[in-house]
């Protein structure tokens, strides 16, 4: 393995570990996503570590949507209904009581959301 190799793999173990933090604290505190930055640190993993990609895919906790997002796409209903709950109240207080304006702030958070409710409705349903 060459030194740009090297550098390269270190870099995406600890951007993976950052995003494994991340992932972690969403599963402890209500209203964080935890599972788009678990699938996020898999990614890295995948191109860095085999040990820590299998941490976060084989995990009881969080493994099972990871693998099944990563494998196939698909998210379970509960998953569906909390991500586009939880973005549309978190819109919804963005757009209504920050005192920024239309053009520069509520139009794009309002842009954004939508473009995250239809990238999460075109997933496929897990059974």
């Amino acid at each position: 393995m060459d030194f740009l190799s090297r550098i390269k793999r270190y870099i995406f173990i600890c951007l993976g570990l950052l995003f494994l933090s991340l992932g972690i604290v969403g599963f402890l505190v209500p209203g964080l996503p935890g599972t788009i930055w678990l699938i996020v640190a898999a990614t890295f993993f995948v191109r860095s570590s085999e040990k820590l990609y299998n941490f976060v895919v084989q995990n009881k906790y969080f493994g099972q949507p990871v693998r099944d997002f990563l494998e196939t796409g698909s998210m379970s209903i509960r998953a569906k209904v909390f991500s586009l709950g939880s973005m549309w109240i978190f819109t919804s207080i963005s757009v209504f009581w920050a005192p920024y304006g239309w053009l520069f702030f509520k139009l794009p958070v309002l842009l954004l959301a939508l473009a995250g409710t239809i990238y999460i409705l075109s997933r496929s349903t897990k059974k």
